[in-house]
């Protein structure tokens, strides 16, 4: 072979080359076990971080912020007057209280109508329930008493109530407020009042 024929190589081992020099940093690192821990961590907290973006649901709500957003309260509704709304009637709108809010939630009724897995909670003040993760009827409070104050749950059932409450507000409509069906003697005694003024 003379020295021309052995300076001129085919392109493609030229290629080759290249490309083994642009790498050869990266095949040192891979040698070294600390470098490649940390090389895998990042990689892991990439990959961890673009999965979490993309899978997401909508944004949580904190309870202050649902507290605060101010409730187009159409209307009030007594516990009884709320059982109307339980989906029985396919005509008939869906929904659910949730700490006092009563949202529509006939867009998923699939869920909350009858044969649903939260089809106790329909036309139902749902705060209990959801607190303590129980969607049996017994946590659901006689329709002639008072709201549910929820003043004997503990802090991890509030928090749980609180998610939830974020939850049904980023994703139904709120149509009214939840409120004690009025007393006897107190209706009684405002209608004199007002006859009196």
């Amino acid at each position: 072979m003379d020295r021309h024929e052995q300076q001129q190589q085919p392109p493609s081992a030229d290629t080759a080359q290249s490309f083994l020099r642009v790498f050869e940093p990266l095949s040192r690192t891979l040698e070294n076990p600390v470098a490649l821990g940390f090389l895998g961590l990042a990689a892991f907290f990439i990959i961890r971080s673009i999965i979490v973006s993309y899978s997401k649901g909508p944004e949580r709500f904190s309870m202050k912020s649902v507290q605060q957003a101010s409730v187009p309260a159409q209307r009030d509704f007594t516990p009884r007057e709320l059982a109307a709304f339980d989906g029985k009637d396919e005509g008939t709108a869906l929904y659910i209280a949730v700490k006092g809010v009563v949202y529509d939630v006939s867009k998923s009724r699939g869920f909350y109508g009858p044969g649903g897995a939260y089809a106790n909670f329909s036309g139902r003040d749902a705060s209990r329930g959801l607190a303590v993760s129980s969607f049996g009827t017994e946590v659901l409070k006689d329709l002639d008493e008072p709201v549910d104050t929820l003043d004997d749950l503990d802090q991890t059932e509030v928090d749980s109530l609180d998610e939830w409450a974020g939850f049904f507000a980023g994703k139904y409509v709120p149509v009214g407020r939840l409120v004690n069906p009025a007393e006897p003697a107190a209706s009684a005694s405002a209608s004199e009042s007002k006859k009196d003024a």
